[in-house]
């Protein structure tokens, strides 16, 4: 049996087009990224490609992005995984929910493609303190 390839990012979004947007958004800077529409095997995707980060809808039918980053967060071999909340919704208990989770980001749909591209680096680029 082939190992499943690994990815930097996972992209879980139950909108299509959306995820597919992302993906290839995330693509064009260099990063490997796969998405999945469904919810309910999100757990499964991320055990299978071992993402360094995680881009979560809020709302999604069956399984939310607060649910799904709750049981990132509490699972021992998930848990440095990190987690972008990408959404739609604009209250702040929300995104005081979702931080509260384990969420290292709360960003609001749409953003600007520079703005989540600059938050996917601070997240999983080394910082380099070099004077020059």
């Amino acid at each position: 049996m082939m190992p499943t390839p690994s990815c930097d990012i996972l992209v879980v979004d139950d909108n299509y087009e959306q995820a597919n947007i992302l993906k290839l958004l995330i693509e064009q800077y260099g990063f490997n990224a796969r998405f999945t529409t469904d919810s309910t095997t999100a757990m499964e995707k991320i055990e299978a490609f071992k993402p360094r980060l995680v881009i979560l809808d809020l709302m999604m039918p069956e399984v939310d992005g607060l649910r799904l980053c709750k049981a990132i967060k509490e699972n021992p071999d998930m848990a440095d995984i990190k987690i972008i909340i990408y959404s739609g919704k604009l209250y702040d208990s929300d995104k005081r929910k979702a931080l509260a989770l384990g969420a290292d980001l709360f960003l609001t749909k749409p953003t600007r493609s520079y703005v989540l591209l600059d938050a996917i680096k601070n997240l999983l680029l080394p910082v380099t303190n070099e004077i020059h």
